[in-house]
């Protein structure tokens, strides 16, 4: 008989172990035992070796923080998963920062607590297959799609530090321009790469083969980079099938690839969303931003071709202005800002001069706000990472559905 997976509960709440214990087992799993804050934590859970570890957040949250730290180190095998009644970016990031996989908020949805639950067993058993050498069955590597409704919001700028930051951490890693009308991603970097996603898509064919040296293009991170056609007209061949194919592709050889798309629902950028593992859907906070972004959202909820736990909001903020308050974007689009990447003057010069500004200024807030992002997105923080070694599960955001009548009402006055 199969073995049932079992759940750590550490909540100092005697009776929010309780609550938490029951859904677990209304969700089929099993506990493996629970302990309050601290020493005592670390201690119990090392003794029952559970498969997953459940920690509740409540105050006094750098207790909870440390204690989240202390079970990653004692258990490295077993992710931890963080819940509690409120969320926010901020509150999400410092969880994800102390090493949380993935964090849900109560009370409890049975099918998010079981979603959870079984990817963070996935990914662990894809993570140990990986470090014994043994090809995983199942998903692919991660394959993050960078997405924006409208052009000039910084999403190439994003995509290419993003892609450094995560090779820069020694995860295998390509960055991949599948901006369909004018990409730029390898001029941001100062590459000039001899072959491009057009040479890879023709010695894929379909679906078979491998990259056949396709991305030539290697920055000094690490960062191996697939460049789009100097002549636009050169995906009018391309189809969405094609692109598929080149993803997968990549796939094979990296562990992490960064797609950057255009600012189009083209059939090409579609294909792009559909294939990836996770859309980072860059906004800024002006109106015209956020519309587009409103617009965008209702036609990929129409189409259901993306399923609606893979998409991330990420908030640039590209003035010191803000137009429009993030509570009212959230609000406005029916789900959570994953990330909010700060305002950088600084940050036009260094594109114009062909550097990743992660490398360029990489104590600025900025430079630090994109490599939190890249360390969210790979599932590890401190640990060391060797090239060709799996990265682990995405951090899942909280489920959202776009309104189908609701109007964009917002006012821009003030700052969060």
């Amino acid at each position: 008989m199969a073995k049932i997976p079992s759940v750590f509960i550490v909540d100092q709440d005697p009776d929010a172990r309780f609550l938490t214990g029951q859904a677990v087992h209304d969700v089929e799993f099993a506990t493996a035992g629970e302990a309050g804050l601290g020493t005592e934590a670390v201690a119990l859970a090392c003794d029952s070796q559970p498969d997953i570890v459940l920690v509740g957040v409540k105050e006094p949250v750098a207790r909870v923080l440390q204690t989240i730290e202390s079970l990653v180190h004692a258990l490295p095998q077993a992710p931890v998963i963080a819940y509690a009644e409120q969320d926010g970016v901020e509150f999400i990031r410092r969880m994800m920062l102390a090493g949380a996989r993935d964090f849900l908020r109560t009370p409890f949805k049975p099918e998010e607590l079981k979603q959870s639950l079984i990817a963070g067993l996935e990914s662990e058993e894809r993570r140990r297959l990986r470090d014994a050498g043994v090809a995983a069955v199942g998903p692919r590597a991660i394959t993050i799609g960078v997405f924006g409704a409208k052009g000039g919001i910084g999403k190439t700028t994003l995509a290419t530090n993003l892609g450094v930051a995560l090779a820069r951490a020694g995860h295998s890693a390509a960055l991949v321009d599948m901006d369909d009308t004018f990409g730029d991603a390898a001029a941001s970097l100062a590459l000039s790469p001899e072959r491009t996603v057009i040479d890879l898509i023709q010695a894929d064919g379909t679906s078979q083969g491998g990259t056949n040296g396709a991305a030539d293009g290697c920055h000094e991170s690490g960062l191996e980079v697939l460049s789009a056609p100097a002549d636009p007209l050169s995906w009018n061949d391309v189809s969405a099938d094609h692109v598929r194919a080149a993803l997968q592709a990549l796939g094979r050889k990296f562990d992490v690839v960064v797609a950057d798309t255009s600012g189009s629902l083209s059939q090409r950028t579609l294909a792009v969303l559909e294939e990836a593992s996770t859309v980072l859907w860059v906004t800024t906070p002006d109106y015209a931003s956020v519309r587009d972004t409103l617009q965008a959202m209702r036609a990929i909820n129409k189409m259901e071709l993306i399923p609606e736990d893979r998409i991330r909001l990420v908030l640039n903020v590209s003035s010191p202005d803000l137009d429009v308050r993030p509570e009212s974007i959230e609000e406005a689009l029916a789900m959570p800002i994953f990330w909010m990447i700060p305002y950088e003057p600084r940050l036009r010069r260094s594109g114009q001069l062909g550097q990743a500004f992660v490398d360029a200024r990489p104590k600025s807030s900025w430079s630090e706000s994109v490599v939190g992002l890249s360390r969210a997105l790979s599932g590890r923080q401190q640990e060391e990472v060797g090239r060709g070694r799996s990265l682990q599960s995405l951090f899942a955001a909280l489920k959202f559905r776009i309104p189908g009548s609701e109007s964009l009402a917002m006012r821009g006055e003030g700052r969060p």
